[in-house]
């Protein structure tokens, strides 16, 4: 007996987006301020900049200062813990929290 399956393609996809778009803030928060616990500090205008100009609902992180690309790209020093290109120094240390947890908040919102 011959059995018909119909998938709703577009119906699949808003339910796939609507969930991505539920988890992508929750999920940009955490990955911001993991990603600020190695940003270098003086004044602390840097890690202040983050907080006040990136997107989370859009995924964007964003370090806006006159000299914030400078320090991540071309200054190389380290201190106290805090690290040039400190993004990329915590997608070392937490991709695999960030990815169970985008798992996990996918699910929730499916």
């Amino acid at each position: 007996m011959p059995v018909k399956i119909n998938i709703q393609k577009h119906a699949v996809e808003a339910r796939v987006m609507g969930a991505f778009k539920a988890a992508l803030p929750q999920l940009s928060e955490e990955i911001l301020n993991d990603c600020n616990q190695f940003c270098k500090e003086d004044t602390g205008a840097l890690i202040a900049s983050s907080l006040t100009h990136s997107r989370p609902t859009e995924g964007k992180l964003i370090w806006q200062t006159p000299y914030a690309r400078r320090q991540y790209w071309e200054i190389r020093t380290a201190y106290n813990g805090k690290k040039w290109r400190w993004c990329e120094y915590a997608k070392q240390r937490f991709l695999a929290k960030w990815t169970q947890q985008a798992k996990g908040l996918l699910e929730d919102n499916l």
